[in-house]
């Protein structure tokens, strides 16, 4: 496949080469000798990494055509292969093939994982859709992928982001007329499973696929809508430890459907359960263009803003958008359980959400910066 280099009977290739962000991909098992039905994904030079694996049957083959490897049953086919438009930095499609009607409606695999926290998407609620959240079907019932403990962005250190490892997106199963339907993700220790509709099955057109697409993104698969001349407030997270630095800069993933400025309005400092002792707050309104209807990162550059922090550094944010149409801002379901206060401008902010932000910050530490906690968090 291109792009990909051989090893024995495995197929590896590097999607992004940046040493502080590096993704990998991996098809087949290298620790074995012959061919698997495995896909595995790694990530910030293997700090974590997940890998799935289909049932094996006797008598399968190995074969490359198509731009895709496949590995050939006499009743399941597996395809793996990649998919550019999956996500922001592309994707991996991992896919059944059923050459006839499976005697299970649950498709099995095995998974292993280091370091990796999966945050299940289920379907908004009446409240949240009325409130201007937005779920797209392919996102309903998948899974958000992250960093178990880390999302700092020191300048010079690994560039977690938002902590986001990939997406694990809800499968269709599709039969050879073109008549579709959504399956059931399921993701339990040592297991991922697919059920797809008995009903669909009973009546298919075989062959039908079966596709569970892997997207390689750090961005949220949900979106908010903030309308012209609106505010949007929101609540992000914190960082462990005292530590005292300068802010570089504030990231966002964000789309809209014409051109417009979002101004991020934020309150950045010590997180101290005293509210006292606080030293350099930072009270901010930075703008930043935003064109596009499909998501990308918005840079809003804060100048270097010091800050010295007693206790945790924390971040309280809102948008304000001034366009002819909408921003979107965008998110996954997840848990964020600090919960603190930050002072210093007459305010305090509970931190406690179950909505992860696609918002990060980059910062330079000062002189006096400990290694010993080079893996702190901030969650923005």
């Amino acid at each position: 496949m291109d792009g990909f280099t051989l090893s024995a009977n495995t197929l590896l290739r590097t999607v992004k080469d940046n040493r502080a962000d590096r993704i990998e991909v991996e098809i087949g098992d290298s620790k074995q000798l012959d061919f698997k039905p495995q896909f595995k994904i790694k990530r910030w030079d293997n700090e974590v990494n997940f890998s799935i694996r289909a049932q094996e049957e006797a008598g399968a083959t190995m074969v490359e055509e198509d731009g895709k490897v496949k590995y050939k049953g006499r009743n399941v086919e597996v395809h793996q292969y990649e998919k550019p438009d999956a996500s922001e930095n592309g994707g991996f499609e991992f896919e059944w093939v059923l050459n006839k009607k499976p005697k299970s409606n649950v498709l099995r695999t095995t998974i292993q994982h280091k370091g990796l926290d999966f945050k299940y998407q289920q379907a908004l609620t009446e409240k949240q859709i009325a409130d201007g959240l937005v779920r797209p079907e392919n996102v309903i019932g998948s899974y958000a992928v992250y960093h178990s403990t880390k999302r700092d962005n020191i300048v010079g250190g690994m560039e977690y982001k938002t902590g986001k490892a990939f997406h694990i997106y809800r499968p269709h199963a599709i039969d050879a007329d073109g008549v579709k339907v959504w399956c059931e993700l399921d993701i339990t220790e040592g297991e991922l499973t697919v059920t797809v509709p008995e009903d669909f099955l009973n009546k298919a057109i075989y062959p039908v696929v079966v596709d569970p697409t892997f997207g390689y993104t750090s961005g949220g698969a949900s979106f908010r809508v903030t309308n012209n001349g609106s505010s949007d407030g929101s609540i992000y997270g914190n960082l462990n430890d005292s530590v005292s630095g300068s802010l570089n800069s504030v990231h966002t993933y964000v789309a809209s459907d014409d051109v417009g400025t979002a101004y991020f309005n934020f309150v950045f400092g010590d997180g101290g359960a005293t509210r006292a002792g606080v030293t350099n707050i930072i009270n901010s309104s930075l703008g930043a263009n935003v064109t596009g209807a499909s998501p990308s990162w918005k840079t809003y550059t804060a100048s270097n803003k010091s800050f010295i922090a007693t206790s945790r550094v924390g971040l309280t944010a809102y948008f304000e958008y001034q366009g002819t149409n909408h921003l979107r801002s965008y998110y996954d379901t997840g848990s964020n359980t600090d919960s603190f206060f930050i002072t210093g401008d007459s305010n305090s902010y509970n931190l406690a959400t179950t909505v992860l932000n696609s918002i990060y910050a980059t910062y330079t530490a000062s002189s006096s910066y400990n290694p010993a906690f080079a893996h702190r968090r901030l969650l923005l």
